[in-house]
């Protein structure tokens, strides 16, 4: 191929630079990790295509410090506390994989025609996932916290461990192959040890007090931290391991102080440059001449990654306890090979056991793995949502590591509102429900969210808004909101489609970035929508107690225009408030006008049917239905307001009938003539009743407990005898009342006579007697049909 000369280093890098930049770009364009374009401008730029630099050198240089670096950081993040943190089941699901996908890659690759230890250096790297990619599109989902998240990165972290021990393993091993394999391996262990006991005492009784003084200045911190990472690195490589390994010890013996997080943040920006160089030095090797061949090979190899490997995890994960939308979601993350990989064939390639052929293979494999693996992820919802009915063979019956995610009853009373998402905004939000009476009990995807709700006594299980068969797992039946504060618009979505799909006719209410979105998750059955930028924690539950006060305020006025036949009870005060109480007893319809804003709360929380209003007013009574409505209680706190109540009653409707109450005796003839069919004086009431406890007690005792007492299902009515029933001209013995009904007859009221009391059985019916009667309440409704009826 022709060569382009350039004038110096300086130019060379910055022509590097300037190809590298435009190729991730375009990477970044095709929705594709810029790995990909540094790779294929190492293809470009190689010899086997432009050949156009010669700072080979240089270049090398460049990539083996940000190998330094990435190992450095990776040690950065393995403090004790988070290994332990990893537990049994991250051990167990990471060494099952790496295992598995080790023997499923050498079988592969030793029928391809590979040597043993070509093929046991291609398994191996097959077995690795990329870090990098995992976490930057499950961050770009935002599920590093989900369950499979966690798994997902879980299962990264055992991986890391594994290509570093395999990298010290290689690395020694190639390094002293006259040696006898027991005096290596003791060779190794001794000096392992030491590299490892020098950066423990440094890092003890040095590294703290060093740090303490340099973290004053970002600049020394960061320069500390490389220095260190390629101190250890070329102190690794002099005691027979790689750079890599010894970077790798510099990064665990600063994990564990609390400069960790400030160096791994500084200095990522600076590992991702340097990487750079390794991947357009590793592209640089690949031969264009030999790519046939390695293409051949490529094509089963990355079907095995992209295919075989997630099947592994899925079956893994089944077996596990997990359920099968877990086991796929986390399953499809590992669905490529790693930088890592690229960096253990390399190492090969360098020690001479394995040739460029074999390197070329696996390069191919990453990109095509890393490509096609990214859209894997990205849509791994809709991927799930295809091959759900397939995946059951996966999936124990009992999934008992995800049993949680069912609310079991727990002998409270049951929660009223459902909170998605318990980060700070959702947790405020449900503190404010809380204090305000609520129940509430919480969803999250994240097992450590819920661990802190149930440790604060909260109720919370396990779910995730994006699966459409958790409603159809949850107690909805009592749940009267669902808040959502999730900021996300797909997760909302699968949300509100999958609460549809389980029949909940509750209300939803979902946070949004901006309001853009609300016209299409209104359309997707959102009742309420808050933007938690601008509706705090207190404004968001504001927003749906007013929104929940709306709906029932609408649906509370339906009902009133459906009324016919009913009471309008005019003030709610503690007559207002009884009459109520045995109105709804005996099941009669009823409606309360009030405007004192202390009753208000009372109706709106006993959910009666109420207008806010003044009952003297026209337009709240014609509201109230007064056209419609059989009679009007008046009971407002002072006559004047009774008479008023009473005379506006009967201009709209002359035929009601009212009853109205009178505090003051010199009152009861003005609210009769105002039109007042019946006018009682709660004092004169009270008093005639307490002389009657006093004359006659017994009496009054039977009374109050037939009339009034909750405790007993005895009741007293009165029916009418309606004209052209068969009863009428019949006497009371042929009519049959007792043994038929089971009904006791009290008395008898005929129009212009006087009260017939215990009439005997040859008193005889006529229409529109009115009959007192005693009994049961099915037996009063029997006696109501018998004494109604026209059948002969």
């Amino acid at each position: 191929m022709p060569t382009i000369s350039l004038h110096n280093v300086f130019d060379e890098m910055v022509l590097l630079l300037l190809i590298a930049a435009i190729a991730g770009v375009a990477a970044l364009r095709l929705k594709q990790p810029p790995i990909i374009g540094f790779i294929a401008v190492g293809i470009l730029i190689g010899p086997s295509a432009l050949n156009l630099i010669r700072s080979v050198d240089q270049v090398h240089v460049l990539a083996e410090m940000g190998l330094a670096l990435l190992l450095f950081i990776v040690g950065l993040k393995l403090d004790i506390g988070m290994m332990r943190s990893m537990g049994a089941v991250s051990l167990a699901i990471g060494l099952g994989q790496v295992i598995l996908t080790t023997i499923g890659g050498f079988l592969l690759s030793y029928t391809l025609g590979m040597n043993v230890v070509t093929s046991l250096y291609v398994a191996v790297a097959l077995t690795f996932s990329s870090t990098i990619i995992i976490v930057k599109l499950l961050s770009d989902k935002n599920e590093t916290d989900s369950l499979h998240g966690r798994i997902a990165i879980g299962l990264l972290i055992v991986q890391d461990i594994v290509v570093v021990l395999v990298m010290v393993f290689l690395s020694a091993f190639s390094a002293s192959k006259s040696q006898q394999p027991v005096y290596q391996a003791l060779l190794i262990g001794l000096k392992g040890t030491g590299l490892i006991a020098a950066a423990w005492g440094l890092s003890v009784f040095i590294i703290p007090r060093l740090l303490s003084t340099v973290a004053r200045s970002s600049e020394m911190l960061v320069l500390s931290g490389i220095v260190w990472a390629l101190v250890l690195a070329a102190a690794g490589e002099l005691l027979g391991f790689s750079k890599e390994i010894g970077a790798f010890v510099a990064g665990v013996s600063l994990a564990s102080t609390s400069y960790r997080e400030a160096l791994s943040l500084k200095l990522a920006s600076l590992r991702d440059f340097l990487l750079l160089f390794f991947f357009i030095e590793l592209g640089s090797r690949l031969d264009l001449g030999a790519l046939g061949s390695q293409v051949w090979a490529s094509i089963p190899l990355s079907l095995y990654v992209l295919i075989g490997n997630p099947l592994i995890m899925i079956a893994i994960t089944g077996v596990m306890g997990y359920r099968k939308r877990t086991s796929l979601l986390a399953g499809l993350t590992v669905g490529q090979v790693s930088e890592f990989s690229l960096i253990l064939i390399a190492m090969g390639a360098k020690f001479g056991q394995i040739g460029n052929d074999a390197v070329g293979v696996v390069t191919l494999v990453a990109l095509v793995t890393i490509g096609l693996s990214t859209y894997m992820i990205k849509y791994s919802q809709s991927i799930y949502e295809r091959a759900h009915p397939y995946l059951g063979i996966f999936e124990r019956r009992k999934p008992y590591r995800e049993d949680s995610r069912k609310i079991a009853p727990d002998g409270q009373e049951p929660a009223g509102t459902m909170i998605f998402g318990l980060g700070s905004y959702g947790t405020s939000i449900a503190e404010q429900f809380e204090d305000r009476g609520r129940r509430v009990v919480g969803v999250d995807f994240d097992p450590e969210a819920i661990r802190r709700w149930n440790e604060r006594g909260k109720q919370a299980v396990f779910g995730d808004a994006k699966d459409a068969e958790l409603p159809n797992a949850l107690h909805l039946s009592h749940i009267r909101w669902v808040i959502s504060s999730v900021r996300d618009r797909d997760v909302n979505t699968s949300l509100l489609k999958g609460l549809r799909q389980a029949g909940y006719n509750g209300l939803v209410a979902v946070a949004a970035y901006d309001r853009s979105e609300e016209t299409s998750l209104r359309a997707d059955g959102a009742d309420l929508i808050f933007n938690p930028f601008e509706d705090a924690a207190v404004e968001a539950a504001d927003l749906v107690f007013t929104t929940e006060e709306e709906i029932a305020r609408r649906a509370m006025d339906k009902l009133i225009e459906s009324m016919a036949d009913h009471y309008i009870i005019c003030g709610y005060g503690r007559m207002g408030q009884q009459i109520v109480k045995d109105l709804t007893r005996y099941n009669v319809p009823c409606v309360v006008v009030e405007w004192n804003p202390e009753q208000l709360p009372k109706l709106r929380e006993q959910n009666i049917p109420h207008i806010e209003g003044k009952a003297s007013e026209d337009p709240m009574l014609v509201k109230a239905g007064i056209k419609r409505a059989k009679g009007l209680i008046a009971v407002a706190p002072s006559d004047e307001e009774n008479v008023f109540i009473v005379l506006t009653a009967k201009v709209l409707n002359p035929n009601l009938f009212i009853v109205a109450r009178s505090i003051l005796t010199e009152n009861e003839d003005k609210l009769k003539h105002a039109g007042a069919d019946m006018v009682m004086s709660p004092y004169v009431l009270g008093g005639r009743r307490m002389a009657a406890a006093v004359i006659r007690p017994e009496v009054m005792d039977f009374l109050d407990l037939v009339v009034h007492s909750d405790g007993i299902d005895v009741e007293m009515a009165k029916i009418t005898v309606p004209p052209g029933a068969s009863s009428v001209g019949k006497i009371l013995r042929d009519v049959k009342l007792w043994e038929m009904c089971g009904a006791t007859l009290l008395a008898i009221r005929r129009k212009d006579e006087d009260l017939h009391a215990n009439p005997s059985p040859d008193f005889r019916i006529m229409d529109l007697d009115e009959l007192i009667v005693m009994g049961k309440p099915e037996q009063i409704e029997a006696a109501r049909k018998l004494l109604s009826s026209t059948e002969a």
